[in-house]
């Protein structure tokens, strides 16, 4: 079976498909899953270069968002059966032709969705719809600042934020990267890397600030983000691509407004209720127009180091995908 296998760490950029056994029947409670799309972020790349929290033991598949169609279910698995399309999850193991995983972490997907455009349900698209709706409450209405907006966890942001009903400002450093976001659905696009945007996004909100922050971001940004809050707003924290920000604690006082960790990997192992109305608004969402979760850009699974570069690199918009 052709798979990207990390023998060991390393740069996401090197790494090269390999031939490995496929996986075995699956047991009770596990399915063996048909890999139409892989997902590529920011978690994946971190444990291929064994910087994130957890380190796999080596050697290990990459991969953790994931779609495609069951090929066979084991004891015990009634809610689904060979032929149905799934958007899955798995720590890792995803940037394969087959996979065997928990059938608990497949949900089915509506006739009328891609597998392939399903790819990232889990990850960028489930953690911008659980930031935004569960824990930032966002309301018809109000307004979202996206850091990052052209990258897959900002686009989806755009996407689910104006689902919602909500008026977005997208930050982005280039002009494509921001006309990419204005197509995306953002009301305006400003350049955070000038010295004036602060004050373009105080004009854009009649001086009263943003309601939300969704921040994938942080480092320096996240300070500025902060300030530009009005009262009773909610700071998202949903990544540090730039760096883990030290944030003055005075500010949520003086703001009047709230910081909030997205961690929506974390909620899942704690509570899996929570994936299902996610996953079935999204799919809603994508069979009525609402939102288009269709890739930037797919890759075959010999270009998955491109892909990673592309995103390491800040030079990718939109979502990624890898098409094993």
């Amino acid at each position: 079976m052709r798979a990207i296998q990390i023998s060991q760490f390393g740069n996401p950029a090197d790494i090269r498909v390999s031939n490995i056994e496929p996986p075995s029947a699956p047991g009770p409670g596990q399915v063996r899953l048909g890999v139409h799309g892989v997902g590529v972020g920011y978690f994946d790349g971190l444990l291929i270069r064994g910087d994130y929290q957890i380190r796999p033991d080596l050697p290990f598949v990459p991969g953790s968002s994931l779609a495609g169609v069951i090929e066979s279910v084991g004891e015990g698995v009634t809610h689904l059966k060979p032929g149905d399309a799934v958007a899955a999850f798995a720590l890792h193991g995803g940037m394969a032709e087959q996979i065997v995983l928990p059938a608990a972490s497949c949900a089915p997907l509506p006739p009328g969705i891609e597998p392939v455009h399903a790819a990232n349900f889990f990850i960028s698209w489930a953690t911008s719809l659980f930031g935004l709706r569960e824990i930032g409450r966002l309301a018809a209405g109000e307004t979202v600042l996206v850091l990052g907006a052209s990258g897959s966890t900002g686009t989806t942001a755009i996407e689910c934020a104006k689902a919602l009903g909500a008026r977005v400002i997208a930050c982005a450093s280039t002009a494509a990267k921001r006309r990419h976001c204005l197509d995306h659905g953002a009301d305006l696009a400003v350049d955070y890397s000038t010295e004036g945007w602060r004050e373009e996004v105080k004009l854009a909100t009649a001086r009263r600030g943003v309601d939300v922050v969704y921040d994938p971001v942080g480092g320096d940004l996240s300070e500025a983000a902060l300030r530009l809050m009005a009262p009773g707003g909610r700071f998202l924290v949903v990544g540090f691509v730039t760096g883990i920000s030290s944030i003055p604690l005075n500010l949520p006082l003086l703001k009047r407004c709230s910081i909030h960790g997205v961690n929506w990997g974390g909620t899942v192992m704690a509570d899996p209720g929570v994936v299902a109305p996610v996953i079935r608004t999204l799919a809603e969402w994508a069979l009525s127009g609402a939102i288009d979760p269709a890739p930037t850009r797919t890759y075959r699974l010999e270009e998955a180091g491109e892909a990673f570069a592309a995103l390491f690199g800040r030079e990718s918009t939109g979502s990624l995908v890898v098409r094993p």
